[in-house]
């Protein structure tokens, strides 16, 4: 093969070649960030070990445990950025996508997934360095403190983020052609970061509650709203199984709730609001499968939202009138407060 190319020569090159560049890091020890969703589109590395291929669908949220209706990748270039491919990527390729940096959407910096993520106010160092304290803590409190190998601030011991009513960049600078929010406290009723089934937003500053139940959301004093209210996801009986007697149900959390109860009554005494029973402490995630009572008459039901402190609205009749709690020794003693009401 004179004057050829020696395919085997080639191979045994490039193949020391790999072995130079690899050699350091072993011996160094050299600990790799997760910069990346994955190394190179991959699915069993770095981000996409627990949340997936960010293209494949049937994703299920790692808060709430709500199924989406599309993929990741779906809802943030179509559903939030309109298209808007550059927001995210950076270079010429779609893979590997970077955290913290991009090529710049329309009228978006070049920050990547950090633009919504994180803040600048917790940078630390050059670029996009610190911006995601706060999410590396929402994974820290979750018990993945793999980051903390390389970031300190991942540890709420170590770093106090800014707060959650503190724009990330794409929030304050939304550029144009794109559905970003513009409120990292979620208000109600639109909730503008909840593009999917979720029932909860970002929790921006890592420190364990979400949106307007946040203290930094200047909602402290507030007070629930109704569960499934205008905004919200209707009150639905999705299913019920008569042979184990279990009914289940789908609702709209309020703002500020933390948990729900159910409020029932017989059909025929609707009209008076003729409560006969609740069950406590059903939850905030949005379902729930009750052991309804046994051989129940046709019945009416309420979901009604609670703080721990207080209960909130039994919503309203079709006149807008609110209807009335329930007074009369109830299974979930608490009182009900509207004055304050987050809706």
């Amino acid at each position: 093969m004179s004057g050829g190319i020696d395919a085997r020569r080639v191979a045994a090159a490039a193949a020391a070649i790999a072995w130079m560049v690899l050699v350091p890091a072993l011996l160094v020890g050299v600990a790799l960030a997760y910069d990346t969703y994955t190394n190179n589109g991959d699915v069993i590395t770095n981000c996409a070990k627990c949340h997936g291929d960010f293209r494949a669908g049937g994703y299920i949220s790692k808060v709430d445990g709500q199924p989406w209706t599309d993929d990741l990748h779906d809802t943030h270039r179509n559903t939030m950025l309109g298209g808007d491919c550059d927001t995210c990527h950076f270079g010429n390729r779609r893979v590997p996508t970077f955290i913290g940096k991009s090529n710049g959407g329309n009228g978006l910096g070049a920050y990547g997934c950090v633009g919504c993520h994180g803040r600048s106010q917790d940078g630390t160092g050059t670029d996009t360095n610190g911006w995601g304290a706060g999410l590396r803590q929402v994974h820290f409190r979750a018990g993945e403190t793999i980051c903390v190998n390389c970031h300190a601030d991942s540890d709420p011991a170590d770093k106090t983020p800014v707060g959650e009513n503190v724009l990330p960049e794409y929030y304050a600078h939304p550029g144009s052609g794109h559905n970003i929010p513009t409120d990292p406290c979620n208000p109600a009723p639109t909730y503008p970061e909840n593009y999917q089934a979720s029932t909860l937003g970002l929790d921006n500053d890592g420190d364990g509650t979400f949106d307007e139940a946040d203290p930094d959301c200047n909602l402290t004093a507030a007070t629930p709203g109704e569960a499934s209210g205008s905004g919200l996801d209707a009150l639905l009986v999705t299913s019920i199984d008569t042979g184990l007697g279990v009914m289940s149900l789908s609702y709209g959390p309020a703002c500020v709730a933390t948990d729900n109860r159910i409020v029932y009554g017989a059909l025929t005494d609707v009209s008076v609001y003729g409560y006969s029973g609740q069950e406590c402490g059903i939850g905030n995630s949005g379902t729930y499968d009750w052991h309804y009572p046994a051989d129940p008459p046709s019945m009416f039901l309420l979901v009604v939202a609670d703080d721990g402190q207080h209960e909130g609205s039994y919503g309203v009749d079709s006149a807008g009138t609110e209807r009335p709690p329930w007074a009369a020794a109830p299974t979930c003693p608490l009182p009900q407060d509207l004055t304050q009401r987050c809706d």
